[in-house]
């Protein structure tokens, strides 16, 4: 059966078609243009609240979360189950990453002798909020040791930096018994040492008072010092030496007479 639709009707329903393919081909056009790539994730595990060293991981301190691909490290794990009751080897903030370079072997018991280096001492020393650089002392953070301690004479005391480039493992807090009934909380904070530094550091901390300086990180130099006194700090340079007194020679001299005249001659 043939329609016979008039010429009007037709040019109607052609140009409607062209409407619509136009109109889905712009979209298409505008929808790929405006497409954002889908980025490749995968799991990785972070720290879930801060760590410190010496600490035996758990599914408590660590979560598993999605990141993008790009952006997690080498070395990063990606799953609770391998982390599990490994040891941290250097602190982890809350919400970084955890590496396997971050841990210690595996088999390793939780605490700070799992982590010490070999030939190294962890030994912790009181501090207060002065000495502790006002608990911006962190652990993993390098500081040098300064002593104070008095001379002979009242006023007289001798200020000297006796250790170099030392790493902080721990900070932390305990209670202290001063008097009847009165703890108090004292800061502390541990140090990784060699045996010579342990014993440096123990009779300095007996004989005077104790203050860390807190180090850059990346900065290795050692400050070659000879230490400052209290009579140098007032009189702003060393005393000088008294010159020597030169004796005074006495002169002495004779009469001599010649008949009636007399006259002084020097021996």
């Amino acid at each position: 059966m043939q329609l016979n639709l008039p010429k009007g009707t037709i040019f109607i329903a052609a140009a409607v078609v062209a409407g619509i393919v136009a109109t889905f081909a712009i979209h298409r056009y505008v929808s790929l243009k405006t497409m954002v790539p889908v980025a490749a994730t995968r799991q990785t595990i972070i720290a879930a609240e801060d760590i410190s060293p010496g600490t035996a991981l758990s599914g408590k301190a660590v979560k598993a979360v999605t990141w993008p691909q790009a952006v997690i490290p080498p070395n990063c794990a990606s799953t609770v189950r391998e982390v599990e009751g490994r040891v941290v080897k250097v602190p982890i903030s809350q919400g970084n990453p955890v590496l396997f370079s971050m841990l210690a072997p595996e088999g390793t018991a939780a605490g700070l002798s799992g982590i010490l280096e070999d030939g190294k001492r962890a030994l912790t020393v009181k501090v207060d909020e002065v000495a502790g650089v006002a608990g911006f002392i962190h652990p993993g953070d390098h500081v040098d040791v300064l002593m104070d301690m008095p001379l002979k004479g009242p006023t007289e005391h001798f200020s000297k930096t006796i250790l170099n480039d030392i790493l902080v493992l721990t900070t932390g807090q305990i209670w202290e018994t001063k008097g009847v009934n009165k703890p108090l909380v004292v800061n502390t904070v541990t140090l990784e040492l060699t045996p010579d530094q342990a014993e440096v550091l123990n009779l300095a901390s007996n004989q005077g008072k104790i203050r860390l300086s807190l180090r850059n990180r990346n900065h290795k130099t050692v400050a070659e010092t000879t230490g400052v006194t209290t009579s140098v700090l007032i009189g702003g340079a060393a005393p000088k030496k008294e010159a020597a007194v030169q004796p005074v020679r006495e002169e002495k001299r004779v009469e001599v007479i010649k008949g009636l005249d007399r006259s002084d001659a020097k021996l």
